[in-house]
């Protein structure tokens, strides 16, 4: 009996390591799968940190639109400025507006080019807060930025158009969000005559004439250029606290108390250096 007695337990003895190998093994596995069940929720929640940078809203059209909240670092010219963002500087193209050139490598100063980029200064100064808005291209081919720029409640691409500083131009599909609304500001500044447009002929669909602002067509105009000497600049351009760009005749109400930014021999000269008369 006490072989059998021994081969009972030893018997017993092997069929309890088993299960206790098999209950660890089980125990091992599904630790392992509760392990892979939770990796998905870090992963989700690294993404939504990323996504903190920017948000999204719905337009009046149903589509969605992403903005992202940027610091201006640079005014470039009127429709071209540079901000950080994400931690990158960018540099931004104003969308579905031009105005005229400044600093372009080809091109000399245009009329009311000068003032649009004391606009932009003005309003977007170093280190202000703006949101940027991206339509549906982000990019165009020289790697700027596009957007539409909000300072606050009021988008600065609209703030150009209602200025006279600038038209509406570079309408590409599919970044033609505000197109419709732009195209309405902009007839209200050119019934006004305000800006760029106060002299015929100076904008086309094919962008800016400097030689409808250098050559008038108005003989009082060319006699009062004549008026006066180049040797002593009675002109004096002045820069308004609303942006723009005034010259001051002699015998003009204000003539005296205005501070020259700028002289200028003749109304022809302030002209072309963005400046438009003073009403009184």
């Amino acid at each position: 009996m006490l072989p059998l007695l021994e081969v009972s337990m030893k018997t017993q003895k092997s069929r309890t390591t088993r299960l206790v190998y098999i209950f660890f093994l089980l125990l091992f596995l599904t630790l392992s799968a509760c392990s892979q069940d939770t990796a998905p929720v870090d992963t989700k929640q690294s993404q939504q940190t990323v996504d903190t940078h920017t948000e999204t809203e719905e337009s009046p059209d149903g589509s969605d639109i992403q903005t992202i909240e940027a610091t201006v670092t640079e005014v470039v010219d009127g429709d071209t400025i540079k901000v950080q963002m994400n931690g990158n500087e960018e540099t931004v193209r104003l969308l579905l507006v031009d105005t005229p050139e400044t600093v372009h490598p080809n091109k000399p100063k245009q009329p009311y080019g000068e003032q649009a980029s004391q606009f932009a200064k003005k309003h977007l100064p170093t280190g202000e807060n703006v949101t940027i808005e991206i339509d549906t291209t982000i990019r165009d081919h020289y790697d700027r930025f596009l957007a539409y720029i909000w300072i606050q409640d009021n988008m600065f691409n609209e703030m150009l158009l209602a200025e006279g500083l600038a038209r509406v131009a570079y309408v590409i599909e599919p970044n033609t969000r505000y197109v419709e609304h732009f195209r309405q500001v902009e007839q209200q500044a050119k019934e006004q005559q305000k800006g760029i447009w106060s002299h015929h002929g100076y904008v086309t669909d094919d962008g800016f004439h400097p030689d409808a602002v250098t050559n008038p067509t108005n003989e009082a105009n060319k006699n009062a250029d004549t008026a006066v000497s180049c040797d002593e600049p009675a002109i004096k351009g002045n820069h308004s606290s609303s942006g723009d760009l005034i010259y001051h005749k002699p015998g003009q109400q204000h003539y005296e108390q205005t501070k020259a930014e700028e002289m200028f021999c003749t109304e022809q000269e302030a002209q072309d250096a963005g400046y438009r008369p003073s009403q009184r």
